[in-house]
């Protein structure tokens, strides 16, 4: 397994594993895809400036194929006289590489990539579905505390 970070470059890697996904797993992707746009939109969020502080990295198979994934944003804050912290809110692993280390492989690249830019803690928006919470309590040095999320849509 690799680790790359999504870029302009490698943007149909995270393309074509949305796109397996979708047929893998159409019960839980249910909306509409369409790739085109799909692709379109990413590349107008890697030029955004609102998400200079957001990153994507991927786990690329042996055959050069990405089969997962980690959304985080790394979020400065003036709290506590300046202070940095990193958000997940996405994590997914195609379902047939799950249970194979490929989450904990894209935790662990996340973890160095955080390190090395002096963030020391993430918090983790987690899934509330039995797979993903059984992931969860197996995070290393990890707490499972419960807070309330006020979602409001815009």
């Amino acid at each position: 397994m690799e680790a790359e970070l999504l870029s302009m470059e490698n943007i149909n890697l995270l393309v074509q594993m949305e796109q397996r996904a979708r047929f893998s797993e159409p019960d839980i992707f249910v909306e509409g895809f369409d790739a085109d746009v799909f692709r379109s939109d990413t590349e107008d969020a890697l030029q955004n400036p609102l998400f200079a502080t957001a990153r994507c990295i991927m786990c690329i198979d042996e055959d050069g194929h990405a089969i997962g994934r980690i959304d985080f944003a790394i979020v400065p804050s003036f709290s506590f006289g300046g202070n940095t912290q990193v958000y997940v809110d996405w994590v997914y692993v195609l379902k047939d590489n799950r249970h194979k280390g490929v989450a904990q492989f894209l935790f662990s690249q996340m973890s160095a990539f955080i390190k090395a830019s002096g963030v020391k803690e993430y918090f983790l928006l987690m899934a509330d579905n039995d797979e993903a919470q059984s992931f969860y309590r197996s995070i290393e040095s990890g707490e499972m505390q419960n807070y309330d999320v006020l979602r409001k849509y815009l």
